[in-house]
C-alpha cells in the first residue's frame, strides 16, 4: 500500500544505501579518489560523478512520472512494487552506461558528492509531493535501459540498488587501490 510507513520505508533503504556510500568512500583516501584502479574502470569521483548523473535525470523523470499519476482516493491505497535487486547486485555482469550518463572525469569526489547530495534532496522533495498528492506511481511506467519498464516506485528503489550496485564498486577500487598502495 502507498501508505505514508510504505514511502517511509522507501525512504529509510535510501538513506542506508546513502550511508553505506559515504562509508565506502570514506575508505578510499581523498588524493586517491580520483585515480582509476586500472585504464578501463572508473575512479572513485567518476563512479560519484556518475550516480549523480543518473539520479538528477531520475528525479527529472520523477516530474514526468507525478503529472502522469493518478491521484488516489481516500478510500484506495495503491501498492507499491517491489523491485528484486538481486541483477543490480551482480558485480560479474559488467553493464555499459549509455553516453548521457557517462562521467566527464572533470569532476572531483568532493563536488560530484556534493552534487549527488544535492539531487537526493530533489528525489526525497518528489517523495514528499507523492505523499501530499496521494499519487499512485505503480500506474505509471517508463523503461530502464537495463531493466526493462519500471513503475515509479520500482524506480524510486532502482535509484537505492543503483547506488548499492556503485557502493560495491568503490569497495573494488578501495581494494585495489589499498593493495597497489600497500606494494
Amino acid at each position: 500500500m502507498t501508505t505514508p510507513s510504505t514511502l517511509a520505508t522507501i525512504r529509510t533503504a535510501l538513506a542506508t544505501d546513502r550511508a553505506r556510500l559515504r562509508d565506502v568512500v570514506e575508505r578510499v583516501p581523498v588524493a586517491s579518489r580520483g585515480t582509476r584502479p586500472s585504464p578501463e574502470r572508473w575512479s572513485v569521483a567518476e563512479v560519484l560523478e556518475h550516480l549523480a548523473l543518473v539520479e538528477g535525470r531520475v528525479a527529472a523523470l520523477f516530474g514526468l512520472l507525478l503529472a502522469d499519476a493518478p491521484r488516489l482516493g481516500d478510500d484506495v491505497s495503491g501498492v507499491a512494487t517491489d523491485l528484486d535487486r538481486t541483477g543490480m547486485r551482480d558485480r560479474a555482469r559488467r553493464i555499459e552506461a549509455p553516453e548521457a550518463i557517462q562521467p566527464t572525469g572533470t569532476v572531483s569526489a568532493e563536488a560530484a558528492m556534493a552534487t549527488l547530495e544535492e539531487t537526493r534532496q530533489r528525489l526525497l522533495a518528489l517523495l514528499d509531493r507523492i505523499e501530499a498528492e496521494r499519487v499512485d506511481l505503480s500506474k505509471v511506467s517508463r523503461p530502464h535501459p537495463a531493466l526493462g519498464p519500471l513503475d515509479g516506485y520500482q524506480w524510486i528503489q532502482a535509484v537505492g540498488g543503483h547506488e548499492e550496485r556503485h557502493t560495491m564498486q568503490i569497495a573494488e577500487i578501495a581494494s585495489v587501490l589499498g593493495s597497489v598502495s600497500a606494494s
